[in-house]
C-alpha cells in the first residue's frame, strides 16, 4: 500500500467557447470540435429558438439575456459533473466570458471563428438565411438572413465583441481557409487543449 504510486489527478473539465459573429462558421466548428473531444456540444440557439412563442410579448434583448442564462446554467451543471463542453455562442460580450471563467475547476479555451474572406463569409450567411426563409433551415429564425442585417447587428455592438481576454487560452482560427475544413480545425484545436494540459486530451 505504501508503494502504490499514486498518478497525476483527473483531468480538469474542459469548457471549450466558441466566439464569432454570425454566418463565421462556429457552429460547424463547434460540431467537428464536441465530435473530435466526444464531450457534449451546448448551443445557445437551441434555447433561443425555444422563445419563438414569446416572440412580441417579451422584448427581443430580453429573451436573447435569457437564453444565455439557461446556457451558462447547463454548463455549469456538466462543469459540476466533471465534464468537458463545447458552448457555442457569439461569446460578444465580456460579461458572457466571464460567466464562464467562474465556473470551479474549468479550464476556458476560446475558439475565435474569424471569416477572414469576406465573400464567403457572405455567402455562407445568405445562403442559411435563405433556407430560413424558405421554411427549410430549421430554427434560426432569429439569426440575421442577410449581410445588410448581420451589419446592423454588428455596428449595433459598438465594438464591445473585441474585449480583452485577459489570461484566458486563446485559439484563433480562419474559417474560410480552404485547406483547412472542419475536422482539421477541431484536431488544431485538441493539439491546443492537450499542449494546455501537457497530455493527450
Amino acid at each position: 500500500m505504501a508503494n502504490e504510486k499514486i498518478g497525476p489527478g483527473p483531468a480538469p473539465a474542459v469548457v471549450v467557447a466558441m466566439k464569432g459573429h454570425p454566418g463565421s462558421g462556429k457552429s460547424t466548428a463547434a460540431r467537428a470540435i464536441a465530435a473530435a473531444l466526444r464531450c457534449p456540444l451546448l448551443d445557445k440557439d437551441d434555447v433561443r429558438d425555444c422563445t419563438l412563442p414569446l416572440e412580441g410579448a417579451v422584448a427581443a434583448r430580453m429573451l436573447n439575456e435569457l437564453s444565455y442564462a439557461v446556457l451558462w446554467r447547463v454548463v455549469e451543471r456538466q462543469v459540476r459533473l466533471g465534464l468537458s463542453v463545447v458552448v457555442d455562442s457569439p461569446l460578444s460580450r465580456r460579461a458572457h466570458l466571464d460567466a464562464l471563467t467562474c465556473l470551479p475547476a474549468a479550464l476556458v479555451v476560446i475558439v475565435e471563428c474569424r471569416a477572414v474572406d469576406e465573400e464567403e463569409w457572405r455567402r455562407r450567411l445568405e445562403e442559411r438565411g435563405a433556407s430560413v426563409v424558405n421554411g427549410g433551415g430549421g430554427g434560426g429564425w432569429h439569426k440575421p438572413k442577410t449581410w445588410g442585417e448581420l451589419q446592423k447587428l454588428v455596428e449595433g455592438y459598438q465594438g464591445c465583441t473585441d474585449y480583452d481576454v485577459g489570461d484566458v487560452a486563446r485559439i484563433v482560427v480562419d474559417t474560410t481557409d480552404p485547406t483547412a475544413d472542419a475536422e482539421a480545425i477541431a484536431g488544431k484545436v485538441a493539439g491546443f487543449i492537450s499542449s494546455l494540459l501537457g497530455c493527450d486530451y
